[in-house]
């Protein structure tokens, strides 16, 4: 059994690498001046408030000749994987009972893989480009963990207000 999990671990090491690759900063290209690397906070008045290493930076959207928001590369290999994975599920699962773990293992894990790292890239993708949108507000996250420690801020994605409680 442990072999069967190390080869299982040694398959999903390299998309766990790919997804900690893709982050979660957009590549702003804009005219004449160098490319800035940061999260995209909000837009208004026709200025980007971006998140960079060095602190808030405002860019003119009118000098943006490109933006590249993260996830875009996470949603679509998390996509073609997921595709596999429900293929790879329809044409393996009748023969699960023969095969036998290890290859029961094997039919759901590219789905398994696939369905998150499509999730994340869309939900990140999604994000920056609502938070790069005129009009944007700065989105902010809301926890209450009771009784320890409560944390509160606002988030609007795309036009949803959500509340978590626990």
């Amino acid at each position: 059994m442990l072999h069967d999990i190390r080869y299982a671990m040694m398959l999903c090491a390299p998309f766990a690498a790919l997804a900690m690759g893709c982050g979660t900063t957009a590549t702003i290209t804009r005219i004449n001046e160098p490319e800035i690397e940061g999260k995209i906070v909000s837009s208004a008045d026709d200025m980007l408030l971006v998140e960079t290493r060095a602190g808030n930076e405002m860019v003119a959207t009118r000098n943006v000749t490109d933006i590249d928001h993260p996830g875009n590369v996470a949603a679509t290999i998390g996509t073609l994987l997921t595709g596999y994975g429900v293929a790879n599920i329809v044409v393996g699962a009748p023969d699960c009972e023969r095969g036998g773990a290890a290859y029961c293992f094997g039919v759901f894990l590219p789905a398994t893989i696939g369905l998150p790292l499509m999730a994340w890239g869309f939900a990140t993708w999604g994000r920056s480009k609502y938070a790069a949108s005129t009009g944007s507000k700065s989105s902010d996250v809301s926890f209450n963990v009771v009784p320890a420690a409560s944390f509160q801020k606002n988030n609007t994605f795309l036009g949803a207000n959500a509340t978590v409680s626990f």
